[in-house]
């Protein structure tokens, strides 16, 4: 993944790349580098989510 440290910024760089993508037709190459990036970048985001929501899930099951 690139140097993004926390869930937003992976996010907003998520958001620059569809924008890039949508209004600077890339050529092929740098096209393909920009959806490997947000490729990780969203698995990266997808990961952080489903750890938030173990530890959500933890914590409200330790109230019962």
């Amino acid at each position: 993944m690139s140097e993004q440290k926390t869930y937003k910024e992976a996010f907003q760089r998520i958001e620059q790349i569809v924008t890039e993508i949508e209004g600077n037709d890339p050529d092929v190459d740098k096209l393909t580098n920009l959806v490997k990036e947000g490729l990780e970048l969203l698995k990266y985001c997808k990961r952080h989510l489903k750890g938030t929501e173990e530890d959500l899930k933890s914590a409200l099951d330790d109230l019962e």
